[in-house]
């Protein structure tokens, strides 16, 4: 048996992630590999960052899902500092396509992957297409593994492959990527009290690898620059805003503030992806910061003249359910991919 390397060369990586040369770590919802595996026998390994590991309760412990010819086997949230698992064990060959996905997000905490193997590791195809999603907890399927409105957050409830970002991109076969961040806004993160959170700002981190508590081995990712060369996004859907409100309901002259902002961020999002066709949406979570974004794309596109596409989702109503805090159920995460989805199609946003 042979530890290997989850390199670009072996395995298709999916979303943000970072190797060191002797793992794989996966940072963002959603992030992970694929690879098709041929062999007798596969044995996987995945590691808790350190800090993670000293916390004596598992709520901000990386959560990853693995499937094997696309059947979950393994959905958990990683405790100790290396896991293993079986999951080929053969007397004969076989083929078998391996994916590895993290279904919680970055802020706290990441997942070192590698594995150990008696065959060869091939990367899967690539669709032609990719989409990134930019966003908050909605995105990163807060919740939604959970159906008591009254839980705190916990990494066991979060899923961003039940998230409408992963729906949406497997619905439309396309790649995809998540920069999302549970309470991040744009101006203020989540407030209770209407007191400015500035502690969960998104915009200061999208050009970085990633924003997290934690360190990928002792590599601090908060301090890395993202290569928007390695994955080419065709398509950006921006879906971040619900947060800010909490904080612009109790002072007005903070929607004014808001819209500044989003501007700036639409030009650095352009700036990154300047092939890529934009779609600011909102909604899932109420629609109050509507006008504000539309009056913030207005001007971006008078300043470029680049059209950005405007979409809000239905907002939820408890018709199909609740995740933990209030969040969207499984059920509305797949409306609202239906919904994008269908207009991505109308408004050959693809094409």
């Amino acid at each position: 048996m042979n530890k290997i390397y989850l390199s670009k060369e072996i395995s298709k990586h999916i979303g943000r992630v970072y190797g060191d040369g002797s793992q794989l770590w996966l940072t963002q919802s959603g992030s992970g590999c694929e690879f098709t595996f041929s062999g007798t026998k596969l044995e996987l390994l995945l590691s808790c960052d350190d800090d993670s590991i000293k916390e004596d309760h598992f709520r901000n412990k990386p959560r990853v899902a693995v499937k094997v010819n696309g059947k979950i086997r393994i959905k958990k949230v990683i405790e100790q500092k290396d896991e293993s698992f079986t999951l080929i064990d053969s007397e004969t060959p076989v083929t078998a396509k391996i994916s590895i996905i993290k279904l919680s997000e970055a802020a706290f905490s990441l997942c070192g992957v590698a594995v150990t193997a008696n065959g060869e590791l091939s990367p899967v195809p690539e669709y032609a297409k990719r989409i990134e999603f930019i966003g908050d907890s909605i995105t990163c399927g807060y919740g939604v593994d959970d159906s008591n409105t009254q839980s705190d957050f916990s990494a066991e409830a979060e899923n961003a492959l039940k998230s409408y970002a992963c729906i949406c991109a497997d619905m439309l076969e396309t790649e995809y990527s998540l920069f999302s961040y549970s309470g991040y806004g744009i101006i203020s993160g989540w407030t209770s009290d209407g007191v400015r959170n500035t502690n969960e700002i998104l915009p200061p981190y999208y050009e970085k690898f990633c924003r997290s508590y934690k360190k990928a081995g002792q590599t601090d990712l908060n301090e890395m620059k993202w290569d928007f060369s390695s994955q080419h996004n065709d398509v950006i859907v921006l879906n971040i805003g619900t947060n800010d409100n909490s904080y612009c309901i109790h002072h007005s002259e903070g929607y004014a503030e808001f819209e500044d902002e989003y501007v700036k961020l639409l030009h650095t999002v352009h700036k990154c992806n300047p092939d890529a066709k934009i779609v600011s949406s909102i909604g899932i979570i109420g629609i109050t910061m509507n006008d504000s974004i539309h009056k913030a794309v207005q001007r971006f596109t008078a300043e470029t003249g680049v059209n950005v596409y405007e979409f809000t989702f239905t907002p939820q109503n408890g018709w199909l359910g609740f995740g933990s805090n209030w969040h969207p159920s499984e059920d509305t995460h797949r409306y609202a991919a239906e919904e994008l989805a269908e207009f991505i199609k109308e408004k050959h946003i693809l094409d």
